[in-house]
């Protein structure tokens, strides 16, 4: 890296009684990277180049229908279970995580492209009112870009678990209608942080404190299960001490079966996170993929998601 390069580090403290995960940033980096998660059995399959394309919380939802009546009560009850059955079934997992990195400056004339790949291992810890998500990154043979791990995204694994019952409350929350999600029916719940509580499900942390920032997003959530199907975030505004202008995250989740423990977890399939910083724009963009539970070293078997 460059000498002089600012770093900073975005946390994602879901805090239900203190859920900890973060999301790590490097702002003005003079490194970048990608990993990629294929299957050792199935042919890897190329993802597309990384894109400036931010979600926009606030724009129109296509084909958005106001019928049915959607019912917010049930619906965040169903998620906040299924929140709930995440610590619940998971103590720890691991898989394979391709991450990719794009830099470029105001001009969108591309500075630096990193990819690299990583053993990736989830460890929720013990079972308690206080739980901290542990993530650790392994290169796997032949990546040579091991630095990039201690920049990547964190937490992105439980990004959903905002939706827990003890972290509902900090937000406002409302249904905007019914939609399709990859041919899915899902209810769009949007959110934002509640002025009336203090932000701490994401924070900003710089050499010399932790900045605390508030989000709004939106979720596409299966009718019948309160399955997160897919989940997409933006800072409600940016931060000008760090000179961050925007952060967008948007990640897509897909069943996960881990067929020895009889378990079926959504987790993330995919996910990007959008950074502008006005004169130098970072993506990084992720993919999961061989998911197995730690403690058994069990394969997944990842399918299409199924109608709820």
């Amino acid at each position: 890296m460059a000498s002089g390069c600012a770093r900073f580090r975005v946390t994602f403290p879901l805090i239900s009684r203190a859920f900890l995960l973060a999301i790590v940033l490097l702002a003005n980096l003079a490194a970048a990277v990608t990993l990629s998660a294929g299957s050792s059995q199935k042919k890897e399959k190329k993802p597309g180049a990384l894109e400036w394309d931010p979600p926009q919380v606030d724009a129109p939802v296509p084909g958005i229908s106001a019928m049915p009546p959607c019912p917010l009560p049930d619906i965040l009850k169903k998620a906040g279970e299924r929140a709930q059955e995440l610590i619940a079934n998971l103590s720890d997992f691991n898989a394979h995580e391709r991450i990719r990195y794009s830099q470029t400056d105001d001009l969108g004339v591309l500075e630096m492209s990193v990819d690299a790949k990583f053993d990736y291992l989830v460890d929720f810890g013990e079972k308690s009112e206080a739980h901290t998500v542990h993530e650790t990154r392994t290169p796997l043979a032949g990546s040579d870009k091991a630095h990039v791990g201690e920049i990547a995204d964190r937490g992105l694994p439980v990004l959903a678990l905002l939706f827990n019952p003890n972290l509902q409350r900090d937000y406002e929350m409302r249904c905007e209608g019914f939609a399709q999600w990859n041919n899915q029916p899902a209810w769009v719940v949007y959110f934002r942080q509640n002025k009336e509580k203090p932000p701490r499900t994401f924070g900003i942390r710089t050499e010399t404190q932790i900045l605390q920032v508030s989000l709004k997003g939106r979720a596409w959530i299966a009718p019948d299960s309160g399955q997160v199907m897919h989940l997409e975030t933006n800072l409600v505004q940016g931060i000008a001490t760090i000179g961050l202008q925007s952060n967008a995250v948007s990640v897509d989740y897909a069943l996960v079966k881990f067929q020895s423990r009889d378990v079926v977890i959504w987790l993330p399939q995919s996910a990007t996170a959008y950074s502008d910083y006005g004169k130098r724009r970072i993506i990084i963009g992720h993919t999961f993929s061989d998911f197995q539970l730690f403690s058994v070293q069990t394969q997944q078997v990842i399918e299409k998601p199924k109608t709820p």
